[in-house]
Order: C-alpha cells, then structure tokens, then sequence
C-alpha cells in the first residue's frame, strides 16, 4: 500500500462529508491507499455524519475508529501508529483534498525514488468564501528540507497537512506529535524538514484549506496558547544539539519566529498582567537570547524591542 491518509475528526459536523467524498473520489486504486477516520470524542453530529456516509458510500479502504476526547495531537499519533501505506497524509476534517491529489503525489513518489517528503501547494478558502492559491514558488523539484523551509516556510506552511511523510523516515527519527499542547505543527515541521535530505515538490495545488473563525489560529488569546508557543520556541532550541539534525539553522529560525509571534500577535495583544508575566519568564530564562548568535538581523531587533518594551512595562 503506497498512501495512508489519517483524518482526526472533532466536532466538524458541517464539513466531514466534503472532507470524505474527497477522499473516497481519487482517482487512484483503492489497492493503494487506506484512510483512516478516528472520531476523537465529537460532541456535535460529526459521528453521525460520517456512519451515515460510510452507510451511503462504497468505501472499503475506509476505516473508522472511536476514541474519548484525547486531543489533536494524540489522535495523529494513534493514526501514524495504525498506518500501513509507505507514505502517510494527515488531512484535516474541515478540509478537504483535489480529486487527481493522489495521483500526482503517487507519481511523485515513484518518478523520484521514495522521497522523505512531498511537499504540497494549496488553495486556501476563506471565511468569506474566497478561494486563492498559495504557492511556494519553489525553484527546484528535487532539493532537501533546508531549501524547503528557506524558500517556502511562510503561512500556513507550517502545518502538517501540507507534506505527504515517508512512514519510514519518520519511524527513523521517532517522529511523532508532541501531545497536549497548542501549535504542535510549529514543532513537528521544523524537526522534519531539520533531517530531510530528499523533498520533491508537487507545484499544482493538492489541498483546499478552510479558514475557520473558530480554528486554532483565529480563536481569542489564552495563557494557554501564549505558554505553549513558548514550549515550542524551548523544544526546538533544545534540538539543536541532537546531532542528528542536518540543518540546525532551520531550528534556530523556526524558534526565533515562535518567539517574535508570541510577541506581536500574543504578548502585544493581551492584557497587562499577562504581558508583565510573560515578558519577565521569556527574558529570565534567556531562551531567545541563547539563540540570537545564530538568527537573523529582525530578530536580533525583535529581540532589542521585546527588553525595551519589557522595561517600560515593568
């Protein structure tokens, strides 16, 4: 089996169905590829969406399997542990894939050797319906996870959706998703494409992004969020010593983005109390400041801002 495409689904009730008909409409043998549908503790008609669509449907290389509320991260993990193709697809609930994706990805796979990664463009649809592609640009077809994040790690490349993962590359390197925690995909990403020697490139646009008002990146500012984004910055700044990484560089830059987004968009935004909490643990601990010999001028800007700005609000 070449392809496993695991779909954690949680209270996505108006979308699953689109998200399954895409899947189960490739134009692909079904011989070559599972899909794997683990219903993470719904509490909405998600369930009842998707008994009702394997009832209707002809899908025999769709699998379905129920589990209490464990969270997006786990529920991937528990996917990636099932798998049984040579290449997994995280894909999530409220998106959905183009018709001729598995094909193009499958001919990618072939034509170039059992690559680490195929990397995907995608079309973005918005809250407002608007449809627009964001494309990568990428130069080359053929190139290694450092051109990748270089020249393409921009919104919402961070994400996990948007790569097609040899299975085997990532049981190599123990990959799996850091459970409990916002922003997983900050972490996950980088660490990938900071071992990955072969990446190939599909330029026409595989997945349709839905933008939700409600999803993770648009929803309101919690100490929550603005504490794990701090985890992320910590985690990848720790890896940097795994001499397994090839490509330090790419955490070293993925930790320095984590921290100048917890500033503007999270610090910035959040009530006074939190600032003066926030601003006093990223400095004290000197996370950032560690990584600054490696970073880049913004950052190093970034940084001089966040202590200036952390006086004046002491």
């Amino acid at each position: 089996m070449l392809i496993s495409i695991v779909i954690p689904c949680y209270n996505v009730e108006p979308y699953v169905e689109e998200c399954l008909e895409s899947c189960i409409g490739q134009s692909f043998s079904k011989d070559d590829y599972e899909i794997i549908v683990i219903n993470d503790g719904a509490t909405d008609g998600t369930l009842d969406k998707i008994n009702g669509f394997i009832a209707t449907h002809d899908c025999p290389n769709l699998h379905l399997y129920n589990q209490e509320n464990r969270g997006l991260s786990a529920t991937r993990n528990r996917g990636l542990s099932m798998a049984k193709g040579d290449y997994v697809w995280f894909v999530d609930s409220d998106d959905f894939i183009e018709r001729n994706a598995l094909s193009q990805i499958g001919e990618m796979i072939r034509s170039y050797n059992q690559p680490n990664l195929v990397v995907l463009n995608t079309v973005m649809v918005e809250i407002d319906g608007k449809r627009s592609v964001v494309d990568r640009q990428l130069s080359q077809v053929e190139s290694d996870g450092r051109f990748v994040f270089v020249n393409s790690y921009i919104y919402p490349y961070s994400a996990v959706q948007f790569y097609v993962y040899n299975r085997q590359f990532l049981q190599d390197n123990g990959f799996t998703f850091k459970e409990g925690i916002y922003f997983e995909d900050c972490l996950f990403t980088p660490l990938v494409l900071s071992r990955a020697t072969r990446c190939v490139y599909l330029s026409k646009p595989a997945y349709i992004y839905r933008l939700r008002a409600n999803s993770i990146t648009t929803s309101s500012i919690s100490e929550k969020k603005l504490h794990d984004m701090k985890c992320v910055a910590e985690e990848l700044n720790r890896q940097i010593d795994d001499p397994r990484a090839l490509f330090k560089d790419i955490l070293n830059d993925a930790a320095c983005r984590n921290f100048e987004v917890l500033f503007r968009y999270y610090i910035l935004k959040s009530d006074r109390s939190l600032q003066r909490k926030y601003l006093g643990m990223v400095n004290a601990e000197g996370v950032w400041k560690s990584l600054l010999p490696g970073s880049r001028i913004k950052h190093k800007v970034y940084y001089l801002i966040m202590r200036i700005y952390a006086l004046f609000r002491g």
